[in-house]
């Protein structure tokens, strides 16, 4: 497995700005992902991930004495002193054997800011020197700032932007390449590869985590539509009319991975017996294996612990994760499902029997069907509900484009494998 580094100024956890969130992120799943990382920075740390090292060098924090003395004189002059080459070689020796065994090394900002120029200059050095792919992260550059035009073409600005063929320009915006596109040359950019910030997206969610432990048990993840259906295995539960909606669902919604979890037990009477082996037989039939899940085994009304161990869930925990509760019923007694959806704050579809008919009237938000209608035509309501749905849209697209893990996995590790 490849041992990547990751350089900056500082790190987290002790220091936190903006890079730092980034770099905490990059770290713990790359690690995740059962990468060796080395986190190598001039002032912070505490990190405590498995196969994660830290190495503090003191001499790459911008606030080290040595550093801040170099900084004022150099800028003050504009040109190499004997103190600056001095400093420069002693990050330089530093950094090698710490890079020496790296596949590939992320270095955030230091080639582009200007809060400790000996070690842009060693990093530039090593990036000419050794085998290990340089990765220069991007956030920002000081080259497009006013109150630095006068200086650009001098020393120790000369230093900011080093390439060579090796070296892979990544940024988080494509504001940001456009900027570093437009400079002028030697400084100029033109082929950056754009990786945006993301966040967390469990952390924005209302979901606790034995609801989370819930999804990892049913192999379910964020970007799934979940449809439950919070019903025992009975004949009158109308179950099959569930799976030919999915079944269409499937078909209309394209890429997006569909779920349809069934909550309840089945009945030990020989009708229900025989009902139960026939939803299984639809279900091989139209090979939809993965796509449902019977969960009673896993769910109970209330949860369930033996020696301090979640042994059952909720009924409230597989609300918690549905995206639509889909309720298809001939006949009820009540249409507790209906209540349980408003409280879990779900969008509900239902059949359109007396009881369902009664509660939507009492003002729970939902749609309903008639029991002969076309499950295509069903299956296309909820897509066409689905599409009208901004903040499931918006969700979706921060899944896709800007959940961390999708941006390490699919973006990040390809970069450093390549």
């Amino acid at each position: 497995m490849s041992k990547i580094g990751i350089v900056h100024y500082t790190a987290p956890h002790r220091k936190v700005a903006g890079v730092e969130v980034v770099i905490d992120y990059h770290s713990r799943i790359l690690t995740e992902q059962g990468y060796d990382v080395r986190l190598i920075f001039g002032k912070g740390g505490g990190l405590d991930y498995k196969n994660l090292e830290e190495y503090e060098v003191p001499l790459l924090s911008p606030e080290n004495p040595r550093v801040q003395t170099v900084q004022k004189d150099i800028l003050e002059k504009h040109e190499k002193t004997d103190e600056f080459e001095k400093l420069k070689a002693d990050i330089k020796q530093e950094l090698r054997k710490l890079f020496s065994d790296l596949n590939s090394c992320l270095i955030h900002n230091i080639p582009s800011m200007p809060f400790n120029f000996a070690a842009t200059a060693a990093i530039n050095e090593l990036a000419d020197d050794i085998k290990t792919r340089f990765i220069f992260w991007l956030h920002d550059t000081i080259l497009v700032r006013d109150e630095w035009k006068d200086s650009i073409g001098k020393f120790p600005l000369t230093l900011l932007h080093h390439k060579n063929q090796r070296i892979t320009f990544v940024t988080p915006t494509y504001f940001r390449a456009r900027q570093f596109a437009s400079l002028e040359k030697p400084y100029n950019i033109s082929r950056m590869k754009v990786i945006p910030n993301g966040v967390n997206v469990e952390n924005y969610l209302k979901i606790d985590e034995t609801t989370k432990l819930l999804m990892r048990r049913l192999g379910l993840s964020f970007n799934d539509f979940i449809v439950v259906t919070p019903v025992r295995v009975l004949p009158r539960k109308n179950i099959e009319l569930a799976l030919d909606v999915v079944h269409e669902l499937v078909h209309i919604s394209g890429k997006r991975r569909i779920k349809l979890l069934i909550t309840g037990p089945p009945g030990a009477d020989p009708e229900s017996i025989a009902y139960e082996a026939k939803l299984r037989g639809i279900i091989k039939m139209r090979r939809m294996q993965d796509t449902v899940i019977f969960c009673h085994d896993l769910i109970s009304f209330k949860r369930q612990k033996s020696n301090n161990k979640i042994i059952k869930w909720s009924v409230a925990d597989a609300y918690n994760i549905a995206d639509l509760v889909f309720v298809p019923s001939k006949e009820e007694g009540f249409g507790l499902p209906v209540i349980e959806a408003g409280a879990a704050r779900k969008t509900v579809f239902c059949s359109r029997i007396p009881p369902f008919q009664e509660l939507i009237r009492e003002d729970i938000e939902g749609y309903m069907f008639d029991l002969n209608n076309p499950p295509e035509d069903i299956a296309f309501r909820i897509y066409r509900m689905l599409l009208e749905n901004t903040v499931d849209n918006n969700f979706d697209k921060v899944m896709e484009k800007y959940d961390w893990k999708s941006i390490v996995v699919k973006k990040i590790i390809p970069l450093l494998l390549r």
